[in-house]
């Protein structure tokens, strides 16, 4: 049964539906997308549902092969350790340019948003909550490219894929946080370098063990 979807917007609709599906893990590592098959079950024309497929595989969600069409990307601990090297490094360049140069104003956001993942009560909550965390954690810095390009990064994708619609670990990530947070308002360069690299190794183990857990992709 076609699920039709609303007119206004309908780009954004289309994006929001199939990366729902895809964060949920509704289709394995690997299963092909059909263009024709989503239009005809979401009840839109193609050009919405191939708007949507691009941004993904911007993403990381999907994969592209000429000419055979848009499959669900798997998540490997090779593209996991990637993905959080590249993560780590942004920032920690981050904290090197703000830590102890910032106003009052902006660590007390910094705490705010810590705040926010600590009261998250679903895995929706808790997924926009922690990426606004460090989104501002890194938009401290000033520098717009970089701030886009840690927007991009694939592996916070893949860590929503990794829990699948569950809440898991909040208490003991927060708590993390809440040493980034700490180092920042002292004005610790080497407290913050410290409490980002211990963050960074918890969510690559974190999600490694399920990698291995799943037989090596997810």
């Amino acid at each position: 049964m076609a699920t039709t979807l609303p007119r206004m917007n309908l780009n954004e609709q289309v994006y929001d539906t199939l990366r729902r599906r895809l964060l949920r893990r509704e289709a394995g590592p690997g299963t092909k997308l059909s263009l024709h098959e989503l239009a005809a079950e979401l009840g839109v024309s193609r050009s919405p549902v191939h708007h949507a497929l691009t941004r993904l595989v911007s993403e990381g969600l999907l994969t592209v092969k000429a000419r055979r069409g848009y499959y669900v990307a798997p998540v490997t601990a090779k593209a996991l350790e990637d993905g959080y090297d590249v993560r780590l490094a942004l920032e920690l360049h981050a904290a090197e340019a703000t830590v102890g140069r910032l106003a009052p104003a902006q660590l007390d956001e910094l705490r705010a948003r810590l705040v926010a993942t600590a009261e998250a009560l679903s895995h929706e909550e808790w997924d926009a909550a922690n990426a606004a965390f460090h989104e501002y954690q890194v938009d401290l810095a000033g520098n717009e490219l970089l701030s886009e390009v840690y927007r991009d990064l694939s592996v916070n994708q893949m860590m929503q894929v990794i829990r699948a619609g569950r809440l898991e670990g909040g208490e003991y990530l927060v708590t993390e946080h809440a040493a980034i947070v700490d180092a920042f308002e002292a004005g610790d360069r080497e407290a913050a370098r410290e409490a980002i690299r211990a963050h960074v190794a918890s969510g690559l183990r974190i999600a490694l063990e399920a990698v291995e857990r799943s037989g090596g992709a997810l």
